[in-house]
């Protein structure tokens, strides 16, 4: 009799214990997905794209004798031209603001400037510029040689032909870089951006000093007569014979 009583305790023992280790299952619940607006993606930057500015090719011809008389008589004259880009009409429109002044290199300094705004580009319709994504600015400085006068002649002495002619000054870098030369150019590589032909007047082509927003200015200086024009006929005088540039670099977007 004892011993089947303690038989059934370790029957009520065993059973019990196995009941312990049983677990309850888990209930799953629901699984809620994350709305894919609060998905952080990144974007994939935006890049700049490029528009080709219309080339200034209307003479434009300063008027105003600032002093001395109107003739440079061979004198240079000392030419400074810049050219700033900038956005007008709710960004729809890019215009180059152009100052210019020549100046005779000796006495009695016969002195003409001048400044014009011109409009060179015009957006897509339905579209505007964000912002300007390259150089804006470009000058040049130089002493134009007289009218008719041959220099940068191949097989002279070009590095003392750009002196003189740059007075000094040198093309920068970035300039030369923008029309593909090294920035360590030999003068006889860089003497190939600047060079004369004759369009009525002797015309001269020239590279910026600084700043890659023009490619070339075309510009008469001394023309071997009266220079500084009188009237509103720029044939036969000192003037900006054209303009061209660079490649501009903008973010484009929607009119809202």
């Amino acid at each position: 009799m004892k011993k089947l009583f303690l038989s059934s305790l370790l029957c009520i023992a065993i059973a019990t214990a196995s009941l312990a280790q049983v677990k309850k299952p888990l209930k799953a619940g629901p699984i809620t997905p994350t709305p894919v607006s609060k998905i952080k993606v990144k974007e994939a930057e935006k890049k700049p794209e490029t528009i080709i500015l219309e080339d200034i090719t209307e003479w434009l011809c300063p008027r105003n004798l600032v002093r001395g008389d109107r003739e440079f008589d061979g004198h240079g004259p000392r030419v400074k031209c810049n050219v700033t880009l900038g956005l007008k009409n709710n960004n729809t429109e890019v215009w180059a603001k152009i100052v210019f002044e020549a100046k005779e290199t000796v006495h009695d300094w016969s002195t003409t400037t001048a400044s014009w705004d011109v409009k060179v580009y015009t957006t897509p319709y339905g579209k505007k510029i964000q912002k300007i994504a390259s150089d804006v600015f470009s000058r040049t400085d130089f002493i134009s040689p007289s009218a008719g006068a041959q220099f940068l002649i191949p097989g002279s002495d070009l590095k003392k032909g750009l002196d003189v002619f740059f007075d000094g000054q040198m093309i920068s870098n970035a300039v030369l870089a923008a029309h593909g030369l090294p920035f360590d150019a030999t003068p006889a590589i860089a003497a190939r951006l600047v060079k004369t032909y004759l369009k009525g007047n002797t015309v001269i082509q020239t590279p910026a000093l600084e700043g890659r927003a023009v490619r070339f200015f075309h510009i008469v200086g001394d023309t071997g007569g009266d220079d500084i024009s009188n009237d509103d006929n720029c044939n036969d005088d000192t003037r900006i014979e054209r303009i061209e540039f660079l490649p501009m670099q903008v973010f484009m977007v929607d009119v809202n």
